[in-house]
């Protein structure tokens, strides 16, 4: 398998997820001064240009992040990173796992597209405020959540970790203050001791 990813972005949860499996797979980097043959590649492969895409060994592309966080757990039963089908512990899996797609990374992203979403000071500050409000309101709710917990969900490690410790790396790049959160600061330290995120973190750094 060949995994198209930037560095610390949401491509990295399922990186974690392949390690998690011990899948054989290659990285290939497509940010930037990637290498042209790359891009090229890239470009075919997602024309959106947005990362993960995951080129399965039979050929086939796979693109959004969910869609590949899923499908890696159901083809890897063992591991036990999503539930079977029907069962609640899948639903519940699945609901964190959307909650921070569509709320939480989505009110990260216009912090990294600043200068593209308007040129004016004013309007840019407005948008960070905007987003630094949804994202506390979101720590808050995981906070709650996080305090007798070890894990989002099931009490074992799933597809819905992986993706909350890598969007919550970005609060590194981004200046957001995460203090007031002592629940959810102490979960994410302790999923950084997992070999899987570890060997994430090592391999990655290696492109920033």
């Amino acid at each position: 398998m060949k995994l198209y990813f930037f560095p610390s972005a949401c491509s990295a949860a399922v990186h974690i997820i392949l390690e998690e499996i011990k899948a054989k797979f290659e990285l290939i980097y497509v940010g930037k001064n990637a290498a042209i043959e790359a891009l090229k590649d890239f470009n075919c492969i997602n024309p959106l240009k947005s990362v993960p895409a995951l080129e399965l060994d039979s050929g086939l592309i796979l693109t959004q992040n969910i869609a590949i966080l899923e499908y890696l757990a159901d083809t890897n039963p063992e591991y036990n990173l999503l539930a079977p089908i029907g069962s609640f512990d899948r639903v519940e899996i699945i609901k964190w796992s959307s909650f921070i797609a569509t709320d939480i990374h989505k009110s990260f992203s216009p912090l990294f597209l600043l200068d593209r979403i308007s040129p004016s000071k004013t309007t840019q500050s407005e948008v960070i405020q905007w987003s630094i409000s949804n994202i506390n309101k979101y720590f808050s709710l995981l906070n709650n959540h996080l305090e007798h917990k070890n894990y989002l969900a099931c009490e074992k490690f799933t597809i819905a970790d992986a993706y909350l410790f890598v969007v919550f790396q970005w609060t590194k790049y981004t200046n957001i203050k995460t203090a007031g959160f002592p629940f959810l600061n102490e979960y994410i330290k302790n999923l950084a001791t997992r070999q899987s995120i570890q060997n994430v973190m090592n391999k990655e750094k290696q492109y920033k």
